[in-house]
């Protein structure tokens, strides 16, 4: 059993977000994706808190708007990236609206 709940909920939740994101792209983890990443969190955390018999029960997980902030040395690389994934959409939808 935990000793310490609060550190245990806390470790739990930095281990669940960096497997749950870990696994998934980025583009994706930002974009289409966002929306699974909390369920997945809370599911993984309860399960980690469940074999450490810390006693607490996870009823949900808010993650913030706009969590995502690169450090500056790479903040115009992660804006480009955006960027093309937002012109690369673009571009497929004229293509289908061209094709239809």
């Amino acid at each position: 059993e935990s000793k310490n709940p609060s550190d245990a909920v806390v470790q739990a939740a930095e281990t669940a977000v960096r497997e749950v994101v870990g696994k998934m792209r980025m583009d994706t983890a930002l974009a289409e994706e966002r929306d699974q990443i909390a369920p997945r969190v809370r599911t993984l955390m309860q399960t980690i808190l469940d074999r450490y018999k810390v006693g607490v029960e996870v009823v949900g997980i808010n993650l913030q708007q706009g969590g995502v902030r690169p450090p500056e040395q790479v903040q115009s690389s992660f804006d480009d990236v955006l960027k093309a994934g937002q012109e690369r959409e673009r571009a497929k939808n004229e293509a289908q609206a061209y094709a239809n």
